[in-house]
């Protein structure tokens, strides 16, 4: 029983899920709970034998009453072992779960979270759970909601890190651009200083006259501002396959710390990519940035861009990568590898 609804059907009474007890391809067994509020004893059901239609959807057999069967006529009912357990076992949680909430008008779902004692049943993410919710928020108190939102961002993390982990081969763009949008707080992560999310793809500039609409714009992937200067930082977005190192500049036969690589075409293009959106933001910073973002200036521009991976990079390629990221001044690149084990760090916060 992973989940339940009920159902009012009146301002007393409300239906509920039905238990399947028994169930055939075209056949099943079930009981059918109802609750009575204003009852000492307010749970209370039936059993129903349902066959499949031709429509696939379940309708009850023809029943008959016990008070029409004649004389030496019969019915028995009997139950496995395994049934009797389900049976008093929903029974159990439903009767303690809805002492606990009472009478809901409507339909309301209840999650049942598995694992936990006593039948827990977790009410969030239901959309007509919403006012009950706000509701229960409400009784909590102020250290209860602290240990709230301590679970709510541990979670957000470790789903955050699950799914990177799972995708260090996955080299399509779109997806990363989706993983951020959902996630733009990991963005915020790769800054030293605060930042403010302002936007994901966004038009910079630099369209020229040809045609109706202009041709040759401009965007970046992410647009950040910063949180004391209010200058504006673009994020673009490559993926974890994207290479960093390409061929040997220098060779071994100088020597392993005179050794040194050249950066890959898609790190050093990534890169003049960057620098060529802030160029035409600037130059053209009166436009859409000014108009679409009040209080954003260009005093100090920056941009970051995320790409590969450094895992598997000798250690004289490393040096290489560091030494090429150094020259860049107030620019950053973030490997996926740097990036993960930043959010790592910041799960260390929530367990301590």
């Amino acid at each position: 029983m992973p989940q339940l609804a009920t159902r009012s059907t009146s301002s007393e009474t409300m239906d509920v899920d039905p238990i399947v007890l028994r169930e055939t391809t075209t056949t099943r067994l079930i009981f059918c709970p109802s609750w009575v509020s204003t009852s000492d004893n307010p749970l209370r059901g039936g059993f129903v034998f349902q066959r499949k239609s031709r429509s696939t959807t379940w309708e009850n057999f023809e029943s008959i009453s016990l008070a029409n069967m004649h004389m030496n006529e019969e019915y028995k009912l009997n139950l496995g072992g395994d049934e009797v357990s389900m049976l008093l076992n929903s029974l159990d949680d439903i009767n303690k779960l809805l002492i606990e909430h009472g009478h809901s008008y409507g339909q309301r779902v209840f999650e049942l979270k598995e694992n936990n004692a006593g039948g827990i049943f977790v009410q969030i993410g239901q959309i007509e759970n919403r006012q009950w919710i706000v509701d229960e928020l409400k009784k909590l108190e102020a250290n209860n909601f602290e240990n709230l939102g301590t679970a709510l961002g541990r979670a957000r993390i470790e789903l955050a890190i699950e799914e990177i982990e799972s995708n260090m081969s996955n080299d399509s763009e779109s997806f990363w651009q989706a993983f951020f949008s959902r996630n733009t707080w990991v963005l915020q992560q790769v800054f030293a200083y605060p930042v403010f999310y302002l936007n994901g793809e966004t038009y910079l500039g630099g369209k020229n006259s040809s045609g109706r609409n202009g041709a040759g714009g401009t965007a970046t992937d992410f647009l950040l501002k910063h949180g004391s200067t209010g200058s504006f930082a673009v994020i673009e977005i490559k993926t974890p396959m994207s290479d960093l190192i390409g061929t040997e500049y220098r060779g071994t036969d100088a020597g392993l710390e005179n050794q040194i690589f050249s950066m890959h075409k898609e790190l050093s293009g990534g890169i003049v990519q960057m620098e060529n959106q802030i160029r035409i933001a600037v130059e053209e910073f009166g436009g859409p940035l000014t108009r679409d973002y009040p209080g954003l200036n260009y005093l100090n521009p920056c941009g970051v861009l995320i790409i590969g991976k450094y895992d598997g990079l000798s250690d004289e390629q490393k040096r290489s990568f560091f030494l090429f990221r150094k020259s860049l001044g107030k620019n950053l690149v973030y490997t996926y590898d740097e990036l993960l084990e930043k959010i790592k760090l910041l799960r260390g916060v929530y367990e301590s």
